[in-house]
């Protein structure tokens, strides 16, 4: 980034940027996976009818885009779920976090996700898991979300199932998403709305698959990230 543009970016930060307060992390092991409760005052949740994305100042002139999930409006807060499998900023400033320190973000705005009536089918890998239990609590009172996560290790698999009392099942990812193909080719499928989520790749992968499955003649929704 040159000069003219760190200018340009302090001007809109200086004008944009908000601050919240990192409450409590909690990282799995091993430290690739991390859950960080924050409050983020003035924000008004309520508002939220599809799963949003913060985007995060993790870096001097450097943003990332996390899905906030376990929010409670009445006290502003909620749970950022980021894996730190891939080595980079983002990774680097998840890692460095403690309780009690500003969290610094640019906004916060909504995605093309949210809850539809009738069955309902989530597969991601592990960068996805905010992002469908942010879909899940959206959901509540329409109905339960059930599907598969894909996760690199072994330990957070069982991690997860300590954890997380969902009809998500985890997926130990043995080679890229072909675990998660694998078991989607279990799945008897009928007229579903399946939600993808993730990695490009695994997007990629995942959505061939359906393409080609003649007993599914339902809906795809697709959110994808970049590590």
């Amino acid at each position: 980034m040159n000069i003219i543009q760190k200018k340009a970016m302090q001007l809109i930060e200086n004008s944009m940027l908000k601050s919240g307060t990192v409450l409590a992390v909690r990282s799995w092991e091993p430290a690739t996976f991390h859950e960080i409760d924050v409050h983020l005052p003035g924000v008004n949740m309520y508002k939220w009818q599809s799963v949003q994305h913060i985007k995060v100042k993790v870096a001097p002139y450097t943003y990332r885009d996390y899905t906030p999930t376990l929010w409670d409006p009445i006290t502003c807060t909620c749970t950022l779920m980021i894996s730190a499998a891939h080595y980079g900023p983002g990774s680097q400033w998840a890692a460095s976090l403690t309780a009690g320190a500003t969290l610094d973000y640019m906004g916060i705005g909504s995605t093309l996700h949210k809850p539809v009536d009738g069955d309902i089918l989530v597969i991601g890998d592990q960068s996805s898991l905010g992002h469908f239990l942010a879909l899940r609590q959206l959901a509540l009172g329409i109905g339960e979300l059930q599907g598969a996560i894909g996760f690199s290790l072994k330990s957070h698999v069982q991690e997860f199932r300590s954890y997380f009392d969902t009809l998500f099942q985890p997926v130990h990812e043995q080679s890229w998403d072909y675990s998660l193909v694998s078991w989607l080719d279990k799945q008897d499928l009928d007229n579903e709305t399946v939600y993808l989520a993730g990695h490009i790749p695994t997007i990629v992968e995942l959505r061939k698959n359906l393409r080609i499955r003649k007993d599914f003649t339902g809906k795809v929704k697709v959110q994808g990230f970049w590590s």
